[in-house]
């Protein structure tokens, strides 16, 4: 019986064993993502031109040539000619004029569709950079490179590297302080807010405008990176983030209905100064002899975000912490 079941079991599994595998479909991983790139290949095509290598191209640009080799995009080997097209017809004729900006791909005469577009022609697969297309950078016709240095040279101030060996060489990679500087060039709002006493460390570097807002744009209003703005505030604010037993109905609403995201004049970026902030809301409150306060009210009422305790008389009058 044990014999007859061993030569069962090795006329079945013998045959499975031999049978070739099927191939499996060879289905793209990224369909989607190659079919946009292939979209936008159009952008950086010149009819007619066939590639001269980044040498040729560094004769006549010798000074691009040597800042674009500490530049981000050279760390990740992209040549010349994937951006600017490639660069016979442009040799040729001789260089650049008014007559062959057709030979080679100028960004500084192309709209801003045909410049983004040649960015996207690599940048495409990246899937938070597909939110330029519904963003309000790309609504006002701004390119790509109004924010991003493209061959390494600075924008505005704080680009150089002014210390050490390579003095004067743009950085490869943008600081903080110099991010800000690039959103701040066209917020002036946000630039003004930035400068009053109280406001998020923007000036000082020690954040960013990206940290809350995504620059190319999202389904989120103003660019932020989160819909739910308590919940983009408390990433950083965690301490107020609750439930509590007892909740104060504004913050849980919205952290903007007293605080001003930017910066204010106010303690505590509050939009309005205390006690008249709290009696917008809390009018009937006085000092027990009906006159105004006229002290902060979270002198006394110090865990104003929300609190676990309650108070003697029942409830919570946000005292304790």
């Amino acid at each position: 019986m044990r014999r007859r079941t061993l030569l069962l079991a090795f006329f079945f599994f013998v045959p499975l064993l031999l049978t070739p595998a099927l191939p499996a479909k060879n289905k793209p991983k990224n369909a989607t993502s190659d079919k946009i790139q292939q979209d936008f290949s159009r952008f950086v095509d010149i009819p007619g031109a066939q590639m001269v290598g980044a040498e040729q191209c560094a004769q006549c640009h010798a000074d691009l040539a040597k800042g674009f080799r500490r530049s981000a995009h050279s760390m990740q080997e992209v040549a010349c000619e994937q951006c600017h097209g490639a660069g016979s017809l442009h040799v040729a004729a001789g260089g650049y004029s008014t007559e062959s900006k057709d030979k080679i791909i100028s960004f500084r005469d192309r709209s801003a569709e045909q410049a983004n577009g040649v960015c996207l022609s690599c940048h495409a697969k990246s899937d938070h950079v597909r939110n330029c297309f519904s963003g309000a950078h790309q609504a006002q016709d701004m390119k790509c490179s109004d924010c991003h240095t493209i061959h390494g040279e600075a924008h505005g101030r704080g680009s150089f590297d002014f210390q050490g060996e390579g003095a004067g060489i743009p950085r490869a990679i943008e600081s903080r302080r110099q991010q800000n500087e690039n959103c701040l060039r066209c917020h002036q709002k946000q630039n003004a807010e930035a400068d009053l006493p109280y406001h998020h460390p923007i000036r000082e570097a020690k954040m960013s405008c990206s940290d809350c807002h995504d620059p190319h744009g999202g389904s989120a209003g103003n660019n932020l990176k989160l819909s739910n703005t308590n919940e983009l505030c408390l990433t950083c604010h965690a301490e107020y983030q609750g439930p509590f037993t007892f909740q104060h109905p504004p913050v849980t609403e919205s952290c903007l209905k007293c605080h001003s995201s930017h910066g204010s004049p106010n303690q505590d970026m509050l939009t309005v100064s205390q006690p008249a902030l709290c009696l917008q809301c809390h009018s009937a409150h006085h000092n027990g002899a009906s006159l105004p306060l006229v002290d902060r009210c979270t002198n006394c009422h110090n865990s104003i975000h929300g609190t676990d305790i309650p108070s003697a008389t029942g409830g919570s009058k946000f005292i304790d912490k």
